[in-house]
């Protein structure tokens, strides 16, 4: 079995993000999700390591 670490680092920003907090915040997430379910496929992970298909965007 093989692990694989990926992080993430989120740098200053030089000035507030502007228009939808929460509309940026979704595409960041749905950008992440995207990325982790291609490694998951990728990577032959059983049921895509329990990724679904779309991503849900309800903080936990």
């Amino acid at each position: 079995m093989t692990h694989i670490d990926i992080g993430v680092e989120r740098w200053g920003m030089p000035k507030p993000p502007e228009g939808d907090i929460k509309a940026l915040k979704n595409a960041y997430a749905t950008v992440a999700h995207s990325f982790s379910l291609a490694m998951a496929k990728e990577l032959r992970c059983e049921k895509n390591g329990g990724l679904p298909a779309k991503p849900v965007l309800i903080p936990a």
